[in-house]
């Protein structure tokens, strides 16, 4: 997401929000799930982030995907 410009950040958080949302056989999770794993390399920067992710879910310090939807006015 840190790549995307600031006005797409939005519409992208809206998608992904709704993407567990989405039937086991819809078009949009088939290519998901074929899509490949790990192209890149992982930086070291990504790692931190999500090494940070992972002590804030052991932490509680999460968000479901109900007060996401909320908060994005879905």
């Amino acid at each position: 997401m840190d790549v995307l410009p600031e006005d797409e950040l939005e519409p992208a958080g809206r998608v992904l929000a709704e993407l567990p949302a989405l039937p086991l056989s819809s078009p949009a999770t088939a290519v998901l799930a074929k899509a490949p794993m790990g192209g890149e390399p992982v930086t070291a920067r990504e790692t931190k982030v999500i090494e940070d992710g992972g002590r804030d879910f052991e932490r509680g310090r999460i968000v479901t995907a109900d007060e996401l939807r909320a908060r994005l006015g879905l």
